[in-house]
């Protein structure tokens, strides 16, 4: 009998626990509260920003492509030849296997020639232009 009454007294206190936790109509989180406004800005800046940054765009419907694109995703009409930028000559190259360096570069990123030596330049060579 007495397990009997232990059960109902801790059914009883759970629930005078847990009863106000769950009363109908409060939330158990507060909602974030966004208006309308704040939305239609957000999305105008978003825009904006990506109008800002799509690079070109497709002459007849404005849709963004990327460089070497031939026809627009959006519309399928054929898009402007674009020339390529001629790429400027490296200032320096490797002496061991001719590729471009920076001006900080102690060694070759593609052979692993070193590239300074104390006192010397460490066979770089300068690219004539």
């Amino acid at each position: 009998m007495s397990l009997v009454v232990f059960v109902l007294m801790a059914a009883l206190t759970a629930m005078a626990i847990a009863y106000p936790l769950l009363k109908p109509g409060v939330a158990a989180q507060p909602e974030a509260r966004v208006s309308d406004v704040q939305i239609d800005r957000a999305v105008q800046r978003l825009r904006g920003a990506r109008k800002r940054s799509a690079g070109p765009a497709c002459p007849t419907c404005g849709a963004p492509y990327q460089p070497g694109d031939r026809f627009c995703v959006r519309c399928g009409q054929a898009l402007p030849r674009q020339e390529a930028a001629p790429t400027p000559a490296p200032e320096r190259v490797c002496p061991s296997c001719g590729a471009a360096l920076r001006p900080d570069d102690l060694f070759c990123a593609r052979c692993g020639h070193h590239l300074s030596a104390p006192g010397g330049d460490g066979g770089l060579e300068e690219v004539q232009s």
